[in-house]
């Protein structure tokens, strides 16, 4: 794969920034494209005490001198960090729309400063390339090498949950969706689904609440006549066990955190934030903005470059299922 990988600035302040640097000047990481004002990042490389061996990329005028021993930067207009951040996420975009680049990794930044600041509608990254991908859908996808976790929903309020899933509709394309991703992007042949309850214990046939008996079941009997191997509802908090990760694909959540707080535990920051539905490849480090360890030494680059593996897998596996 020639193509090169985009890489939204994030939060500047932030730990992402300078991760991707450390990287690459290990020489981890070659052939990519940050997406921010120049003015900025040369702040930035000069305020940090670096070199600045930054090479400036201009697609108006045709200029696709990339340089592997450089920082290749498509600079455009900011009028501050957070519109920076915002105006990072379109560029990134487009580059992939225009097959310029494979796919897109979006450092992390601080959604509350881009709502206050740019756009009070934002949401976070999975929302925000599900708008302007014009996808009614998409999945929030968890990757490790040792589990794939889902949450059917994402960033929304938890007294709202009970309601969004209680259309059918939604459930139905979520799972449907994320089962025809898992083939795809992941090259999953058949690929085996769990899913568990919103209530704890799953309900307990309906103790605890009715969801599990008057969507969740009904929606599993809907999604196995179209062919799709999925079982549950089950507890939340007991179908990650040992036998369940041998023999499921992926593992099914109602809600962020739920998905959200074993993924991280397994995979130990090692992990990637992928978004599946879209007709670009989206991925993220699976960490935040972590302002209190920005200029320590103690910190992971695992997570940003599992994305760097994830995007060339997809990529590969995207073309091999349009061929055939």
């Amino acid at each position: 794969m020639n193509k090169y990988i985009a890489i939204t600035i994030g939060d500047i302040n932030g730990i992402g920034l300078e991760i991707l640097i450390n990287s690459w000047k290990k020489k981890q990481i070659k052939k990519f494209i940050v997406f921010s004002n120049i003015k900025i990042i040369k702040k930035y490389f000069k305020k940090k005490n670096l070199v600045s061996d930054l090479n400036i990329i201009d697609i108006k005028k045709k200029n696709y001198n990339y340089q592997i021993n450089k920082i290749n930067i498509y600079s455009f207009n900011a009028k501050s960090l957070e519109d920076n951040t915002y105006n990072s996420l379109k560029f990134a975009y487009n580059f992939c729309k225009l097959k310029i680049c494979s796919g897109i990794i979006t450092l992390p930044l601080r959604k509350d400063l881009i709502r206050n600041k740019i756009s009070k509608s934002f949401i976070g990254h999975t929302e925000y390339f599900q708008k302007i991908d014009k996808k009614k859908y998409s999945n929030m996808i968890l990757f490790n090498r040792k589990i794939i976790v889902s949450p059917i929903t994402t960033h929304i309020k938890v007294k709202n949950i009970s309601k969004i899933i209680t259309s059918r509709d939604y459930l139905f394309n979520q799972i449907l969706n994320l089962n025809n991703t898992l083939k795809i992007d992941f090259d999953i042949k058949k690929p085996k689904l769990i899913i568990s309850g919103l209530n704890p214990h799953a309900g307990e046939n309906g103790n605890i609440g009715s969801e599990e008996t008057k969507i969740i079941k009904p929606l599993i009997t809907k999604l196995k006549k179209k062919g799709i191997l999925i079982d549950g509802p089950f507890s939340a908090d007991s179908i990650l066990i040992k036998n369940n990760l041998k023999k499921y694909n992926c593992f099914i959540f109602m809600y962020h955190d739920q998905a959200l707080i074993p993924f991280k535990f397994i995979s130990q920051y090692s992990g990637v934030n992928y978004t599946g539905n879209l007709s670009i490849i989206r991925t993220s480090p699976d960490h935040g903005t972590a302002y209190d360890l920005v200029g320590s030494k103690n910190i992971s680059n695992k997570s940003f470059l599992n994305c760097f593996k994830l995007i060339k897998h997809i990529y590969k596996n995207r073309i091999i299922n349009d061929k055939s």
